[in-house]
């Protein structure tokens, strides 16, 4: 859309240079005859500058997730770790806030691409929205991203992070493009459900980070304010993630082992990695419990 607003404004431009500089009435039917102009240039403005967005993390700042466990409110002391992420459901209004206090913006993390049976809200999504299991997580069913009532029930999410203080979303499992989901979803399906995810937490105040999905980043990374990504040095792709740095926005990773303490070896190659130049990036269990490994400075 940016592409396409800035060339019709070279081609008004270079029209005219080419007639030379006409009188106003002549301006004024030229704008006349382009009067969606005005309405396409705000839609430039409201895809590439959020509105109201106040945590805009930088590039290199460090975190720390915790999800099967939440964190105490005592570890809000560890001024080791800046930015904070942990489960939307789980965690109340009075830890996020003193975590905040404490000088710590909050993620607020969720499953916006599965379904998950434990959920206070399960029973609101409609079966035909429900897909095949995820392989290695019993009571988790692919969601159809694509199904209106279950993007209803994704902006009620969003808005109660936003109720709750959080700064910021993480919204889990915007991959289903990858995986066999039973809907044969599309990187483009993917691609406009990430936009209505970030829409929504924008119009609330809040940034929106893209949970992996490299292979769609460069569709959505103007409208992300972040990215949580999982095992990119294990897989050899830390590389697409480079486009969040190169705007400044940091890419929070996370390399997973089961052995504690890490294994020397393990720490060193997660934490060096070239294509990961730049990122933010923790040891830790696959669980996200308390545990976590942090790479030397």
């Amino acid at each position: 859309m940016a592409r396409t607003a800035f060339q019709v404004l070279s081609a008004l431009c270079l029209f005219s240079l080419s007639i030379g500089f006409p009188g106003n009435e002549t301006v004024g039917q030229l704008f006349e005859n382009v009067g969606w102009l005005p309405s396409a240039l705000a839609q430039v403005t409201e895809d590439l500058v959020p509105r109201d967005v106040t945590f805009q993390p930088k590039a290199g700042d460090t975190f720390n997730m915790q999800l099967s466990v939440l964190p105490t409110v005592a570890q809000a002391n560890d001024q080791s770790y800046h930015v904070w992420d942990y489960d939307l459901f789980s965690a109340p209004e009075s830890l996020i806030k003193a975590f905040q206090d404490k000088g710590h913006p909050v993620i607020c993390y969720f499953s916006a691409g599965s379904w998950e049976n434990w959920r206070a809200d399960a029973d609101q999504f409609p079966k035909s929205a429900l897909g095949k299991g995820l392989d290695g997580w019993p009571g988790e069913k692919w969601l159809d991203v694509r199904n209106p009532n279950v993007r209803s029930i994704m902006a009620a999410r969003i808005k109660m992070a936003a109720d709750k203080g959080c700064d910021a979303v993480d919204p889990d499992n915007v991959d289903g493009y990858s995986n066999p989901t039973g809907f044969n979803l599309t990187k483009a399906d993917l691609v406009s459900y990430l936009k209505f995810l970030a829409k929504e937490a924008h119009s609330h105040g809040m940034a929106c980070g893209l949970k992996n999905g490299g292979d769609i980043l460069k569709q959505v990374v103007d409208v992300m304010q972040f990215s949580v990504n999982e095992q990119c040095v294990q897989y050899n792709e830390c590389n697409l993630y480079q486009p969040f740095i190169a705007q400044n926005k940091p890419v929070f990773n996370i390399e997973y082992t089961e052995k504690s303490p890490a294994p020397p070896a393990f720490v060193t190659k997660s934490c060096t990695n070239e294509g990961a130049k730049g990122f933010s990036t923790l040891v830790k269990h696959l669980s996200l419990d308390a545990w976590t490994t942090k790479c030397p400075k």
